[in-house]
């Protein structure tokens, strides 16, 4: 596999609980990060929750974390201010986030 350099993009998924504003609009929740590959800081969020502001604070929450850190920092802050319906949604896709930026530093494929 070539190592990726420069900026690459990761996603996460996860199923969304039902009777929620987003499931009604989206089956899953996708985190899509544009992360500095060498350095390993996430410059940019997206993600399909059903408000702007739901998208932005995810985006606040990740957007200069470096993940060479390992997810569980960032985890810990999503867990200590997320209290939305989200919550367990949002936990999964960003550690498959974190999951395929580790598993690219070590050259291992991912999807």
């Amino acid at each position: 596999m070539t190592r990726p350099t420069g900026q690459v993009l990761l996603s996460g998924y996860a199923k969304l609980p039902s009777n929620t504003a987003a499931q009604k609009m989206y089956d899953q929740l996708v985190v899509v990060a544009n992360v500095d590959f060498e350095s390993g800081i996430v410059l940019e969020v997206d993600c399909t929750m059903a408000t702007d502001l739901g998208r932005r604070f995810v985006s606040t929450m990740m957007r200069g974390y470096d993940l060479n850190r390992g997810p569980e920092p960032l985890l810990d802050a999503i867990t200590a201010k997320y209290y939305g319906h989200l919550k367990k949604a949002l936990l999964t896709a960003v550690k498959e986030i974190c999951q395929h930026y580790s598993d690219l530093r070590a050259g291992v494929a991912s999807h």
